[in-house]
């Protein structure tokens, strides 16, 4: 199985980490999904040990996390725009260079939504659950929402695919299921109305 084609122009990484969600609706955006996070991980248990952000973009989640933090993404621009705050690596959420519950709890947000179909969404979900025993946070777009009619509409009068895939969260709850995780807590960040879902599970027989 290979993974989706990733392909990023010049500077991109830097310009995400300085614009993205600093600017215009991207801030409201970011204050949304750290608020979603902070209320996710207060039901989880503590469990000690470090925390893998996978991916993690340029970093802009990672100081939420409980702990020490591994950051790694599989475009080497990402990893250097995190900065030197954590230790880093280049790798794929396909196929996680860490040992079985190497990490107390894992962050995979705004990956999914770039995934199209369950075969590939289940093999990243394995890996997370692999390399995690404690909570596993994740994040993907929910196909029941205003926002997702409307990339729709807009694709049936001609725009160009955005890349980003949707589902319905019973499909997605089946997905975590088959990959052996049980749901925690969910917490939509405008249900009905934006795609962004943000799901707290954990493997099952883990406390």
């Amino acid at each position: 199985m290979h993974e989706t084609p990733y392909s990023r122009e010049a500077g991109y990484a830097l310009r995400y980490r300085e614009r993205r969600f600093r600017t215009g609706s991207g801030e409201e955006t970011d204050r949304r999904e750290r608020q979603a996070l902070r209320a996710l991980l207060a039901r989880c248990p503590a469990t000690p040990g470090p925390w893998l952000d996978a991916p993690s973009g340029a970093g802009r989640m990672s100081a939420e996390l409980p702990g020490p933090v591994v950051q790694i993404d599989r475009d080497p621009a990402m990893v250097v725009a995190c900065g030197e705050t954590h230790q880093r690596a280049c790798a794929s959420v396909h196929a996680l260079p860490f040992g079985d519950a190497a990490f107390a709890g894992t962050l995979c947000h705004r990956l999914l939504q770039h995934i199209p179909t369950p075969v590939e969404r289940r093999i990243v979900l394995h890996e997370l659950a692999r390399v995690t025993r404690g909570p596993i946070v994740l994040s993907f777009f929910d196909a029941c929402s205003l926002q997702h009619l409307r990339r729709v509409v807009r694709r049936w009068f001609g725009k160009t695919r955005s890349g980003r895939s949707a589902v319905m969260r019973a499909t997605f709850l089946r997905e975590l299921a088959d990959a052996g995780l049980e749901v925690v807590a969910t917490h939509a960040l405008r249900r009905f109305v934006a795609e962004q879902t943000l799901v707290v599970c954990r493997s099952r027989g883990n406390p």
